[in-house]
């Protein structure tokens, strides 16, 4: 039996599925005012008027089933609990280190004043350890000054919620304010599994771009990479953006390692202002917390190597 092919283009249901809901409304919108449209060109002709018709109440069905779709996600994107902001590093098991910490009340508090802690050592050279420890902020700055090297432009996105991308590479010279392939960073050390890949395809739909890239030092699940498979999502792991680093001209890899690991390069930057954040402690264990806070609540969970390191200095006042 021959074997069926598999589609290679998603339909509109799947696009509206993937994405957010202003997807799924311009959908709703399209369907409902288009075949009205058509409608009232068809009942000009005796012979079409009840084509016209059947095209209304096609497109009103179409339309009620996007629109509901629409109100779905508008729905649970009011009603999504938002405790902490989506950052860029958060894993799955770094959010439970957070869950259920509440926002208003203090029960973070200031590590004790003490001596700053010594910068990590500048490394000479590259490593895949030297990948696993850049901070986020740091991470992303890289992958950015990596397409520049390779002759591509790029530039990240502002602080704050992303949208889902951190990078934009542009390579058309006939439309150069158009993003051809758009790139996310996770600066974490656990998989990622397919809900932020899934994630990443409704973005490239919304921004029309055809390519993306999904760099991640701790790897993926098998999912995942499933999914990047069929939809033109490239995965970088530590491995391979290491391999790819050290491809490049010696005089470019000395230029990235410069700008990687220049000053404190391994303490995470503060998602909302971008100060460097101070080792902190809470109920749920310790974290990174904003220096201005109560004023900015910037936080990321600290991974177990890092609250190792400073448990002594870690008390709660």
């Amino acid at each position: 039996m021959a074997r069926r092919r598999r589609k290679s283009k998603d339909s509109p249901l799947d696009l509206a599925l993937a994405s957010d809901w202003r997807f799924s409304a311009v959908m709703a919108g399209v369907c409902f005012f288009g075949p009205r449209i058509l409608s009232a060109i068809l009942d000009t002709s005796p012979l079409l008027k009840g084509l016209g018709t059947a095209f209304s109440m096609i497109g009103t069905v179409l339309a009620a089933v996007f629109g509901a779709i629409a109100v779905i996600k508008l729905g649970k994107q009011l009603l999504k609990p938002r405790p902490l902001p989506e950052w860029p590093s958060l894993s799955p098991a770094d959010r439970q280190i957070l869950k259920g910490t509440p926002r208003s009340e203090p029960s973070i508090r200031v590590a004790p004043r003490g001596p700053v802690p010594t910068p990590a050592a500048t490394p000479e050279a590259w490593s895949i350890d030297v990948l696993h420890r850049i901070e986020w902020k740091r991470f992303e700055d890289l992958c950015c000054a990596f397409y520049v090297e390779k002759g591509i432009r790029a530039r990240t996105t502002a602080l704050g919620p992303d949208g889902g991308v951190d990078i934009h590479l542009f390579q058309d010279d006939a439309a150069p304010s158009q993003a051809t392939a758009i790139v996310q960073c996770k600066a974490h050390n656990s998989r990622i599994g397919v809900k932020p890949i899934r994630e990443l395809r409704g973005v490239m739909v919304h921004e029309k771009v055809d390519k993306a890239f999904f760099m991640a030092p701790g790897g993926f699940t098998d999912e995942a990479r499933a999914f990047a498979t069929e939809h033109r999502i490239t995965l970088l792991d530590a491995k391979l953006f290491y391999a790819m680093i050290a491809r490049l001209p010696p005089e470019s890899r000395q230029r990235l390692l410069a700008l990687a690991t220049d000053g404190d390069w391994t303490t995470p930057t503060c998602p909302s202002c971008g100060k460097k954040l101070v080792a902190r402690n809470s109920k749920r264990g310790p974290l990174w917390g904003c220096p201005s806070y109560p004023r900015c609540k910037g936080m990321i969970p600290m991974r177990q190597s890092d609250a190792a390191a400073r448990a002594p200095a870690m008390e709660m006042s």
